[in-house]
């Protein structure tokens, strides 16, 4: 998935930018290894992966994060979305979306 502008700028004033640049190897490490296995069912398929495939991965190991739950428990944030969007967001960094012109 991607995000549009509102939820962006929501996440922004959340501070969840600065939770990704405070701990940014381990975020773009996760999303690497969330690269990975969806290669391995989409191989011989003709498919590519996508990043709606990472981030669906991707939301397992962000749900039970310590950072993450720390950060939302902190803001007091404990709607379920939070994972969804940072899932994206953290995705959005490591592989930005194409510019629309």
């Amino acid at each position: 998935m991607s995000l549009d502008t509102e939820q962006l700028h929501k996440l922004k004033a959340k501070k969840f930018d600065e939770l990704y640049a405070n701990h940014k190897a381990k975020w773009d490490e996760m999303v690497n290894n969330a690269t990975t296995f969806p290669k391995t069912y989409l191989d011989g398929t003709g498919d590519k992966v996508r990043s709606a495939d990472i981030s669906a991965i991707l939301r397992n190991a962000v749900r039970v994060d310590l950072q993450f739950e720390a950060h939302t428990q902190k803001r007091s944030l404990p709607q379920k979305y939070w994972v969804d969007w940072y899932s994206d967001y953290i995705v959005e960094q490591v592989y930005p979306p194409p510019d629309i012109p």
